[in-house]
């Protein structure tokens, strides 16, 4: 989602005078809709402070992409076939940040529409078998397609206080500039206050969709946890009394995977969660780029770097969930250049917005007119919005330093030969030029150089073309 990051913005509630127009949501179904039991596979990664770590110990770098800007809207499908995923990897990306639709999954109360969780699941299968992590983002954008004058997505209609009017949904080129239109909008605020203090029944029955969806997915072995919403609104109490909830329904079926914690829909600071093996998933979007599709080439250092120091306070890892440009900003490349090399300098994950292999030239991302796909409608790569770039994705060790340079890179890591090989990923033509410290061997497979050696300490390596 992109919404303005004001950092002292003075909230106005509209108060409307809307009469009931339906209903409260009828639950007398819910007696059948249980959770199914679940046998979780084993985590494939955990958090270890500041790092990801695999089960071997090594520290893991996540390097990834949502999937996808048309999952918002119906048919609620992100990839039409396994062959969507095949590039990924000889893109250096490692990651999905898989986006699930509550109005996909029960557009009525507890009735659950199996056949999107089954669709899901064979996503999360096709990663797995390209060897790609997947974690689920519950996504939502101004709380439902019925709301936010039919600009919003993400909860189904029923979910809308029947106090208030719902929309026809739009999500189309009208609703260009949702992202300003909701930090305004007065119903937007009171949807939210409904949902937090469960009203009518709707924050229960999203903890029981949480549930129903962990259950299925913690067999897989590639998925490494739950975003638990999606950039959320309300106040700082309501957030963390949400989270905890969502937080324990989710680690009721599934014990060992870890919670990504959002960041308030105005990029506000999340409130931490009791829960260990936690991540700090923030966004971040520049006002200029997303406003008037340019960048002033300010340091984005001053944004992120108080981002990555809330998971220092949390001891926690951080992974950037969302950035990304709009087609056609100027200096688009610098920008998410610029993005891209402070993520290495402190060895930060993120996962780019979007990937979408249903884009077209007419309806963009599918959603509000967005134009953020790295790939156009035959999969290629889009100039200037995603570019392939050298990383470590698994490090037998702790990391030292990474710098990128104009052929290659420089590598420097504390090796512990204890724990294998240390993995790279590599572009076409890249090779070792020269190395110090103790001595490692690394042979290229591939796009990955793996460097494995028999002595402690700081290893340092030098690729270039």
């Amino acid at each position: 989602m992109r919404v303005l990051r004001f950092r002292h913005l003075a909230l106005l509630s509209l108060l409307t005078a809307c009469q009931p127009t339906r209903s409260p949501p009828s639950f007398a179904a819910c007696q059948n809709a249980v959770d199914e039991p679940s046998t979780p596979a084993p985590a494939p990664l955990h958090t270890d402070g500041a790092f990801f770590k695999d089960q071997a110990g090594r520290v893991v770098l996540l390097r990834g992409v949502n999937v996808a800007g048309n999952a918002k809207v119906p048919p609620f499908r992100a990839l039409r076939s396994a062959a969507d995923l095949d590039p990924l990897p000889g893109w250096g990306l490692n990651t999905l940040r898989l986006l699930f639709t509550w109005e996909a999954f029960e557009p009525q109360p507890c009735a659950y529409d199996e056949d999107y969780l089954s669709s899901i699941e064979q996503q999360v299968s096709w990663a797995e078998a390209r060897g790609l992590y997947v974690f689920v983002d519950f996504h939502q954008d101004g709380y439902s397609r019925f709301s936010l004058g039919g600009c919003g997505e993400g909860f189904p209609e029923w979910a809308v206080l029947s106090s208030l009017a719902t929309h026809a949904p739009d999500n189309g080129p009208r609703c260009d500039g949702w992202g300003v239109k909701l930090t305004f909008d007065g119903p937007n605020l009171d949807v939210w206050r409904g949902f937090h203090r469960d009203t009518e029944g709707a924050r229960t029955r999203y903890l029981a969709m949480v549930g129903r969806v962990a259950a299925r997915l913690s067999k897989h072995a590639n998925v490494i946890g739950y975003e638990l919403i999606n950039e959320p609104w309300g106040q700082t109490w309501e957030l963390h009394d949400l989270f905890e909830d969502v937080g324990a329904a989710l680690r009721a079926q599934d014990p060992n995977r870890m919670l990504f914690v959002p960041a308030h829909a105005l990029g506000l600071v999340a409130p931490r969660v009791s829960f260990e093996n936690i991540v700090h998933a923030p966004h971040y979007y520049d006002n200029g780029v997303y406003l008037s599709k340019a960048w002033a080439k300010g340091g984005v250092g001053v944004a992120l770097e108080p981002m990555r120091q809330v998971s220092v306070t949390w001891g926690s890892p951080m992974l950037l969930g969302e950035f990304g440009a709009n087609e056609g900003s100027k200096d688009e490349a610098a920008y998410l250049e610029a993005i891209s090399t402070w993520l290495d300098a402190h060895f930060v994950s993120a996962t780019q917005w979007n990937y979408t292999p249903g884009w077209d030239p007419v309806a963009k991302d599918g959603f509000d007119a967005e134009d953020y796909s790295i790939v156009d409608d035959h999969l290629a790569l889009r100039s200037g919005l995603f570019v392939p770039r050298p990383y470590p994705q698994k490090t037998a060790g702790l990391p030292v330093t990474f710098a990128r340079s104009a052929s290659g890179f420089t590598y420097s890591w504390n090796h512990d030969p204890t724990l294998g090989a240390t993995e790279v990923f590599v572009l076409d033509g890249q090779q070792v030029v020269s190395q110090s410290g103790v001595p490692v061997d690394c042979v290229r497979a591939g796009s990955v150089l793996s460097c494995t050696g028999a002595t402690a300490g700081v290893a340092t390596i030098t690729v270039s073309r």
